[in-house]
């Protein structure tokens, strides 16, 4: 089984019910698991682990999959690096949980845990506003349609301490605000779904 050092942001999401950090302590499925993939272009696609072929050499953080899509003689590889998944029957969808496709979703996880380990070394918390600019980027390229209050709740629910909120949000207003400026663009998002939606 794959084994992940926790790391600053992702244990709190997990007790969340983060489902990209819950994916992040999965392991290799047993055979005969019914999953469906949480990140990447396919993601919503559903399978189910079966049999490593004895005619190909077995690979490290990797299963093989029958998808629901394809025909039963094609088999795929999964890598639990590469891809997350999410095993089913699905957990239920927390009340924090951004208006954004489970694909979009996952990238924004990904940008607030390099925060969060950027942010709190040596055991405590101090925040690393340079990494920051990671989570204001990628709302900006892929246009995600969060509002501040709905991304302090996502923070929060990954550990960023309470009382950083007046401060984070003030610079979330100003680093976009000066996004729309440098490149003379206004920010067009994308419409607003049901959480974690494929």
């Amino acid at each position: 089984m794959s084994r992940r050092s926790i790391v600053p942001g992702e244990i709190e999401g997990f007790l969340s019910g983060c489902p990209f950090c819950t994916a992040y302590r999965i392991g290799i499925p047993d055979v005969g698991t019914r999953f469906r993939l949480i990140s990447g272009f396919r993601t919503g696609a559903v399978g189910t682990v079966v049999d490593w072929p004895n005619t190909i050499e077995r690979l490290e953080n990797e299963f093989m999959a029958q998808m629901d899509e394809e025909p039963d003689h094609i088999q795929t590889r999964i890598n639990i690096k590469g891809t997350l998944i999410e095993k089913l029957p699905s957990r239920p969808v927390p009340k924090w949980a951004p208006p954004l496709s489970m694909n979009d979703a996952s990238k924004l996880d990904k940008a607030i845990l390099y925060f969060c380990q950027e942010s709190f070394q040596r055991n405590k918390w101090e925040t690393n506003w340079p990494a920051f600019n990671e989570i204001i980027k990628v709302i900006w390229y892929h246009r995600l349609p969060i509002e501040r209050n709905e991304l302090w709740l996502v923070l929060q629910a990954h550990g960023v301490p309470r009382q950083l909120k007046k401060r984070i949000m003030e610079f979330y207003e100003q680093g976009s605000n000066l996004v729309v400026y440098c490149t003379a663009k206004k920010f067009r998002k994308k419409k607003k779904i049901q959480p974690l939606t494929t």
